[in-house]
């Protein structure tokens, strides 16, 4: 890809923009932890609520769906389309009750929720949770988007862009404290929407729209398949009660549809939205903060992607280099250019194969799948592919104009600093709030935690990097992190309605989804490294046990994405009821303090009974309608939408119905709900 001076120019003005942010907010930043994770909780709702859509763009982002988008189709986008299901509930409900509790962190409020000892164990292990797993896998897949899109523009090599990527990133966020974090990300927005719009106009008609799409959809050997524009999968012969009607992917589908968007670790929320929540001026403005970030999350940004990676398949075909024996490499050659490969069949000359071959053009050519010389091969067995999450980086080379691919190249550097500025200032707010401060060296100076909180930084980006350097696909660390921490997703919405949940609930379900959702994943190598290493081989009949989940295996039988996803919410689930019913009830003079704060509905009589004073500020049916109403405008909007790009007028059509329908339920929930300006004692 070849940048010209104008794009040059145009990446500067944006890097020396970021770093005269950083400065300018260094010092007050520098104030204390207030300031430095939480703007002095004086954001306004529009900047906070931006801030969380630049936050959710990150520059994998649009490399990942336009992998999902080619691989598999446009359907594969309800991995996280089916989260909206449920978003609108933290707009009317969650984001009141983080407000009211005044919080830095959620692991603070886990404390306040729950009371004594039990308590700070869980404050602690969610600190150590937060800080160093969950925030560091997904700057993980942020840098690992940062040395693709990298290697392509610049052509350097992968550990040279992650140390580029996350050196600069650090040099930013280190700084800035909060308000450089959303000032820089309202300038990422606009830069990244005006870019990718761009791109999806130019690439569209270049490939001459649906019809042109439809046209290379039927040409034989197309990249195509039936099911890339389709908006949900195809289902099998049989009828919706026979075995054959579920095929992988409407039994995935079915699973995000049903599951994933109340089992995942922000059902309630999660720690992005409690920071930015915390960091407003009063609960009215973490609401609306909460409903702009979700309608223009789900609504308006998807369909740029999407209709990028669509026209990528006009121009980008697969491309893939097979072998066509059976045996082993025997030498690799990715230093000369072509890149070439070697296999060798028992008893044969090694045969040598070129990615020459089978690449057509500079800019899209196949890469090497084989790890390193001595693996075992099978006839039809990939050696090279293109990688799909690069096409998105491709497309911008070979349709933006220059200046607009200098826009386009810097957007995707603001939204890779807008992610990791906000998830290492999220990462090390838990380590100075949740585990220095609280438990190590609780009465330090202001400008001490500061200190630490900026070490704090770098320690949580080297974790990151060396993540990312070890990783190779964004799409499956997403995946898995969707697994990661989704079994924690019910007893996180069950804490708000009931009070017989524990600490020792939320404990449990931590690491045994944790827990689950690694061994399903890695099990067979966490057996291959025992029986290797210690010599204990009883863990690798476990490792191979085939699930019986139908569609919802892979080819060799072990559990799909979906497929790992039903199984960790199952293991978790399980083991927190059985937490509630081994350990006795919990002391109801221990959630007072949480319960005058809060003042949640649902399910706390016996707290209840010890302030009768004190009622549920929301009704359950405002609630209700008004969120099951904010939900289906969101998704009617996005499919409006699609209706219209994909010409199809009746989809367009009831979609839009929807969302009239849906807008109307949620203005009803809202106005019939009170607005808590002040704050709760």
């Amino acid at each position: 890809m070849q940048l010209t001076p104008l794009d040059w120019a145009v990446i500067a003005v944006y890097v020396l923009f970021a770093l005269a942010v950083g400065f300018v907010f260094a010092r007050r930043a520098g104030k204390g932890v207030d300031e430095f994770f939480l703007s002095g909780r004086s954001l306004p709702w529009w900047l906070a609520g931006t801030s969380l859509v630049a936050t959710t763009f990150a520059s994998d982002t649009p490399l990942v769906i336009t992998g999902w988008v080619r691989e598999s189709g446009i359907h594969r986008n309800w991995i996280w389309w089916c989260m909206a299901i449920g978003s609108v509930f933290t707009v009317l409900l969650f984001s009141r009750y983080w407000r009211r509790g005044r919080l830095m962190t959620s692991a603070e409020m886990a404390e306040l929720r729950y009371g004594g000892r039990s308590a700070e164990v869980l404050r602690l292990s969610l600190g150590i949770f937060q800080a160093g797993f969950t925030n560091a896998i997904t700057l993980c897949w942020v840098i690992l988007a940062a040395a693709k899109i990298q290697g392509v523009i610049f052509d350097i090599p992968k550990a040279v862009s992650i140390a580029l990527a996350s050196m600069t990133a650090l040099i930013y966020c280190s700084m800035a404290g909060l308000w450089g974090v959303v000032v820089t990300d309202l300038v990422q927005f606009l830069m990244a929407m005006i870019g990718s719009i761009a791109l999806a106009w130019l690439a569209w008609n270049g490939v001459g729209g649906i019809e042109g799409v439809r046209a290379a959809a039927a040409l034989p050997g197309s990249s195509f398949t039936p099911d890339t524009l389709s908006l949900f999968p195809a289902h099998g012969v049989g009828a919706l009660w026979d075995a054959s009607f579920w095929t992988t992917g409407v039994a995935s589908t079915a699973v995000f549809l049903g599951v994933q968007w109340w089992a995942r670790e922000s059902a309630d929320g999660g720690p992005l939205v409690v920071q930015r929540v915390s960091a407003v001026k009063s609960e009215r403005d973490g609401v609306l903060a909460v409903l702009w970030y979700n309608v223009a999350h789900f609504a308006l940004r998807p369909w740029p992607w999407i209709l990028v990676a669509v026209a990528s398949l006009v121009v980008l075909p697969h491309l893939e280099l097979t072998s066509p024996i059976a045996g082993k490499v025997t030498n690799v050659d990715s230093a000369q250019s072509p890149t070439w490969i070697e296999v060798q069949a028992e008893g044969s000359a090694p045969l040598r194969l070129d990615l020459a071959s089978v690449a057509t053009e500079p800019d899209w050519k196949p890469t090497l799948m084989v790890a390193k010389v001595g693996d075992s091969v099978l006839p039809g067995q990939p050696l090279a592919r293109t990688d799909s999450e690069s096409a998105y980086v491709v497309m911008m080379g070979r349709y933006l104009h220059p200046g607009l691919l200098g826009l386009a190249v810097a957007a995707l550097l603001a939204a890779f600093m807008s992610t990791v500025d906000t998830h290492v200032n999220l990462a090390a707010s838990f380590f100075v709030g949740d585990i220095y401060r609280r438990f190590v060296h609780p009465n330090a100076t202001e400008k001490h935690y500061v200190l630490v909180a900026r070490i704090a930084s770098a320690g949580v980006l080297v974790l990151a990097g060396t993540f990312a350097y070890l990783a190779d696909s964004i799409g499956k660390l997403f995946e898995f992190f969707l697994t990661f921490t989704a079994g924690v997703g019910p007893v996180y919405l069950a804490r708000w309605f009931w009070w017989r949940v524990r600490a020792e609930t939320e404990i449990v379900a931590m690491f045994a989804s944790a827990i689950a959702a690694t061994w399903l994943a890695f099990g067979p190598a966490i057996a291959g490294f025992f029986e290797a290493h210690l010599g204990f081989g009883g863990l690798v009949p476990l490792a191979q046990w085939q699930w019986p989940l139908g569609p919802l295996a892979e080819a060799n039988g072990a559990p799909s994405g979906a497929g790992r996803l039903l199984l960790v919410v199952g293991i978790s689930s399980l083991c927190s009821i059985l937490s509630v019913l081994a350990l006795p009830k919990p002391d109801p003079s221990k959630l007072v303090r949480f319960y005058e704060r809060v003042r949640p509905m649902g399910f706390w009589g016996p707290v209840r009974a010890l302030r009768p004073e004190l009622t549920p500020l929301e009704r359950p049916w405002p609630v209700l309608v008004g969120s099951v109403g904010g939900s289906a405008a969101i998704l009617g909007l996005l499919f409006t939408m699609g209706g219209w790009f994909l010409d199809r007028p009746e989809l367009m059509g009831y979609s839009a119905l929807v969302t009239v329908l849906g807008t109307a339920g949620l203005v009803w929930g809202m106005r019939q709900m009170p607005w808590q300006l002040d704050p709760v004692e």
